[in-house]
């Protein structure tokens, strides 16, 4: 990203690049996402409408073999031997029943268990592909088991219940009944193993991960390939199944933080609800991989046009090079050049203008050097001037000459003092070290203290690495002078100054503080506003506003100038400057 971003704060050919390749590859992705999205609606639509006739069918084929089951289980009613032997007592009766429920057991390969039981003597007989031989058991009470009571209930004399059993698949229950007054004869339980659904629902399932249930219409469930959907995961989506009150349907559903697609299917006749879970992630398998199919081909395009563009910003970027080649040249001084390109189009436009520009150069050059000359002449002449700074200095020294001679030495130094500071305010040159304005300060000071005397005591902890370091001149006389006039002169006791300097490799911070009166939060807030104005609305933050402006003029925003205050604890004022040394030129920075 970084990469980029430089990219587009660069060159025009590499603007050009970055901008039109980054539309082709949006071009490409939103090409590339629509087609998937259109290929996943399709998909999904063709599957959902595949699935249902598949799922219609299977329910119609499960109808079938539940219709031939209840056939199966009608049959013994044609054996007059066996319904005579199921009201009887007597031995041959038994031998009957055993003989029919063996013909019935090994005619179909997908009975696991098979049981008939006669209520005229509580009996049941059991034959399962589990035990070797049929078992007999007397006083048995099937009577009272909930599914012969809903058998019993039933139109058809029937009942269905999911098998106890892993590997089987029902129990089918039929009861046998004397038609004449509706008495139960015989009660026919058959055990049906998987054999017979698996072939029906062979075509069902064709992807990875999906789930089949089977339920029957008071939503029980009797077969599963997917034991990790929880009983209350599968009530949920019956609920929904139940909502929708149609034949067959579907809806996006979430289970375990999987997205699925829930189709559903309700058989005509026995009411068999049938649902097949497919995850969203492999329904759309196929359609993401033509995603990935179109990104590599966008990409390929992607290649073939960042070519195209190379070249054609190139040649749209040609003009633009010989153009800045000459403002190159114009840079170093050359201002002989009178090439113009031919055209109506916006570069030639340029380049007639830039000649006009380059003459327009030519004349302010001239009239610059012309203001030069006057400049020259006029400090010819303020040389003049310099005559009375002189006389000044001469008076000021035969004044120390005669205090000397006259042995009056506080005079002398006085006097010297005096001099120096003259000297200093005067000559020439913006920025000078620590070390000279420390020097300053000091001839300021022996002037001062002839004034206040011991009232003023003042402290300087600058250290030697920083004397070498360029500053605005008078800086700290502006501060102690500020010191002075707003403490000392405030109050009759004397005050306490301290000068201090703090330095690194970059910055050097510069500290007057006192221990004067101090002023109030309002106070302050008016000077630091007063300090960032145009103009002045105070008349005693002259000196301040005036270094400040001094040293923004020279630093710009690199300078800075804080002060802080308290009433009765004195004033603190700190400049920040960037580190220039003797022999680099401080050049004054636009703020």
């Amino acid at each position: 990203m970084e990469r980029i971003l430089r990219m587009l704060n660069g060159r025009l050919r590499s603007k050009l690049i970055v901008v039109f390749s980054l539309i082709v590859a949006l071009i490409v992705i939103l090409l590339s996402y629509l087609s998937y999205r259109q290929s996943s609606l399709m998909n999904e639509e063709n599957f959902i409408a595949s699935n249902q006739k598949i799922m219609k069918l299977v329910n119609q084929n499960l109808d079938n073999y539940i219709s031939k089951i209840d056939e199966f289980t009608l049959s013994p009613r044609k054996d007059s031997v066996f319904m005579d032997a199921i009201i009887s007592n007597e031995y041959l009766a038994q031998f009957n029943i055993q003989n029919q429920i063996k013909n019935m057991f090994y005619s179909r390969e997908d009975i696991e268990e098979i049981t008939i039981y006669t209520p005229i003597n509580h009996t049941q007989y059991r034959l399962s592909r589990s035990t070797v031989n049929l078992t007999q058991q007397s006083d048995y009470q099937t009577e009272q088991e909930a599914w012969y009571k809903e058998a019993a209930g039933s139109p058809k004399f029937r009942s269905m219940e999911p098998a106890s059993q892993s590997q089987q698949f029902l129990v089918f229950h039929r009861i046998l009944i004397n038609i004449a007054d509706k008495r139960p004869l015989a009660v026919i339980s058959v055990t049906l193993n998987y054999r017979e659904l698996n072939r029906i629902f062979g075509d069902l399932s064709d992807k990875s991960g999906e789930v089949l249930g089977l339920f029957n219409y008071e939503n029980q469930l009797f077969y599963s390939n997917n034991d990790d959907v929880t009983d209350s995961q599968w009530k949920g989506l019956l609920a929904r199944v139940d909502e929708q009150a149609g034949e067959a349907g579907y809806s996006e559903q979430s289970i375990e933080r999987s997205l699925f697609l829930a189709q559903y299917n309700i058989s005509g006749q026995n009411k068999w609800k049938l649902v097949k879970l497919t995850p969203i992630a492999e329904l759309n398998k196929a359609a993401a991989n033509a995603r990935w199919i179109n990104l590599v081909v966008g990409c390929g395009f992607l290649v073939f046009f960042i070519i195209v563009v190379i070249f054609v910003s190139n040649a749209i970027t040609g003009r633009l090079k010989d153009f800045s080649r000459r403002i190159e040249q114009l840079g170093e001084g050359n201002f002989e050049l009178d090439y113009e390109f031919k055209g109506r189009d916006e570069i030639a436009h340029l380049s007639r203008k830039f000649n006009q520009m380059v003459v327009r150069i030519n004349d302010l050059i001239a009239e610059r050097y012309e203001i030069k000359l006057n400049e020259r002449n006029a400090r010819l002449k303020a040389l003049e001037a310099q005559i009375n700074p002189h006389f000044l200095y001469n008076s000021l020294q035969a004044i120390s000459t005669e205090a000397i001679i006259h042995e009056v030495d506080s005079i002398q130094q006085m006097v010297d003092a005096l001099a120096s500071s003259l000297r200093y305010c005067i000559k020439d040159g913006e920025t000078v070290s620590v070390g000279h304005e420390l020097e300053h300060i000091q001839n300021y000071l022996v002037l001062q203290k002839a004034r206040f005397g011991e009232r003023l005591q003042v402290a300087i902890d600058i250290p030697a690495e920083a004397m070498a370091i360029l500053i605005p001149k008078m800086t700290l006389q502006i501060l102690l002078e500020n010191a002075i006039e707003h403490a000392l002169e405030q109050m009759s006791e004397a005050i306490y100054i301290e000068i201090m300097a703090d330095w690194d490799e970059q910055w050097l911070v510069l500290h007057v503080a006192d221990d004067g009166p101090g002023m109030n939060a309002k106070r302050l807030e008016e000077v630091r506003a007063g300090m960032n104005e145009n103009y002045l609305e105070v008349q005693e933050e002259i000196g301040l506003k005036n270094l400040y402006s001094r040293i923004k003029l020279m630093y710009g925003r690199d300078a800075h100038m804080t002060m802080n205050s308290q009433p009765g604890q004195g004033t603190d004022i700190q400049i920040r400057l960037p580190i220039r040394k003797e022999g680099q030129h401080v050049q004054s920075t636009d703020y």
